[in-house]
C-alpha cells in the first residue's frame, strides 16, 4: 500500500483530523496568492484539486466537512485543536479574512460535491499535490529514485527500483507502469508531460536525445517487460498498490 489508510481508526497512525490534514496539504501546494480564495460562487484551485481526488475516496468530502465543523465547534485555539493544527501545513490566509472564515468558505463546495454524487469536472491536475495523489505509485518511483542526489544513470536507477520490487511489491511496479500510461493520456502535449514529471517530484532530466514523453514511454516499456519476465499476476481481491478505500484498489492491473 503506497498511502496510509486514513479511514482505519484503530491503526497506529490514526489521528483525529486526517482528512483536514490532506485538505490543508492541498492548499499548501498552491501559490500563497491563490490559497484560501474560495468564494460562494467558485472554489479555489486547491479546492478543485482536492475534490477531483475525493472522487476516488467515497465519503471523503463528507468526512472532512465533519472535521471542519468539529474544529469550528471547539475553536481553533482550543488545546487539542491547536495541537493538531500545529502539525499540519500552516494556513496562510489573505488579508481581511480569518482562519475560521477560510474554513467556513470551504463547506459549501464540499457539500455541493457530496450532493451531486461525488462527481468532479475532469481536468489536468493543477498542483504538485494533485499530481502525487493522482499517480501515487509513479510519484514513489520518480520521487524515491530520480531525486537530486541520485548518482546513477537513469536506466540504472530504474533497475534499482525493479530490483526492490523483485519478490515483493511487484503490484507497485505494475501500478507505476499503468500510471505512466495515464499520465500520457492526461498530457498529450510535451510541456504538460514535463510539468507532470516535475510535479511528481522527479529532479532529473531525460537522458540525452529523449523528450519527457519518450522517457516516460521508455520507462513504461522497461517496467512492463520486467513484469513479463517475472510472470507478474494481478493480486486477488483489492490491489495493495492503493489504500483499500481508494476506488482504484478494486481495479486490477
Amino acid at each position: 500500500m503506497t498511502q496510509p489508510d486514513i479511514f482505519d481508526d484503530d491503526a497506529p497512525w490514526a489521528e483525529w483530523l486526517p482528512e483536514l490534514r490532506l485538505l490543508l496539504e492541498s492548499y499548501s501546494a498552491v501559490n500563497r496568492e491563490e490559497a484560501y480564495t474560495d468564494t460562494d460562487e467558485a472554489p479555489s484551485k486547491a479546492m478543485r484539486s482536492y475534490l477531483r481526488m475525493a472522487t476516488y475516496y467515497p465519503g471523503r468530502a463528507f468526512r472532512v466537512s465533519r472535521e471542519i465543523l468539529d474544529v469550528l465547534k471547539y475553536g481553533l485555539d482550543e488545546a487539542d485543536v491547536a495541537s493538531n493544527l500545529a502539525s499540519m501545513p500552516p494556513m496562510i490566509i489573505p488579508p481581511g479574512r480569518t482562519r475560521e472564515d477560510c474554513l467556513i468558505a470551504m463547506l459549501p463546495h464540499l457539500a455541493a460535491f457530496t450532493e451531486r454524487g461525488e462527481v468532479a469536472e475532469p481536468a489536468v491536475p493543477e498542483t504538485s499535490w494533485e499530481w502525487c495523489e493522482r499517480l501515487p505509485n509513479l510519484n514513489n518511483l520518480l520521487g524515491g529514485y530520480f531525486h537530486q542526489d541520485a548518482e546513477l544513470p537513469t536506466d540504472a536507477l530504474l533497475d534499482e527500483y525493479m530490483a526492490a520490487g523483485a519478490g515483493g511489491p511487484e503490484h507497485e511496479v505494475a501500478a507505476a507502469a499503468k500510471e505512466i500510461g495515464e499520465l500520457l493520456e492526461i498530457c498529450p502535449a510535451e510541456e504538460c508531460v514535463e510539468e507532470a514529471v516535475e510535479g511528481l517530484a522527479c529532479s532529473l532530466m531525460p537522458p540525452d536525445g529523449q523528450t519527457y514523453t519518450q522517457w516516460m514511454e521508455h520507462m513504461a516499456e522497461r517496467l512492463n517487460n520486467h513484469l513479463k519476465e517475472v510472470n507478474y499476476q494481478p493480486p486477488v481481491g483489492l490491489n495493495p498498490a492503493y489504500p483499500p478505500h481508494d476506488k482504484r484498489a478494486a481495479i486490477h492491473q
